[in-house]
């Protein structure tokens, strides 16, 4: 199960996903221009995180809010690296239940 893991954090699907995370919010907070409709999983996941570090410390400045969305992002990437590798996994066993080679 450790190797499963291992191989989530590293896996194509997991940093995919986180890069198509921040990339386009990061762009966008750069400069309004460059905002797009890649920047909106991003965008509800900060703003998720915004409300609740809001609610839980009040007198934060916004960009303090950068690490639990590049956190929350890694997190939401590892799950779907995990899912991945779960169906690759599932996929490449044959009826015998052996791994295919």
């Amino acid at each position: 199960m450790t190797g499963l893991f291992r191989r989530a954090l590293s896996s194509p699907a997991t940093i995919a996903t986180w890069l198509l995370l921040v990339v386009p919010f990061a762009l966008g907070s750069l400069s309004t221009a460059l905002y797009s409709p890649l920047a909106l999983p991003g965008y509800l996941l900060y703003g998720l995180g915004t409300a609740v570090g809001n609610a839980i410390a009040p007198r934060f400045e916004f960009w303090l809010y950068w690490v639990p969305f590049l956190a929350g992002c890694c997190a939401v990437s590892v799950v779907v690296g995990v899912g991945y590798e779960w169906w690759r996994d599932w996929t490449d066993t044959g009826s015998s239940g052996r791994r295919r080679q």
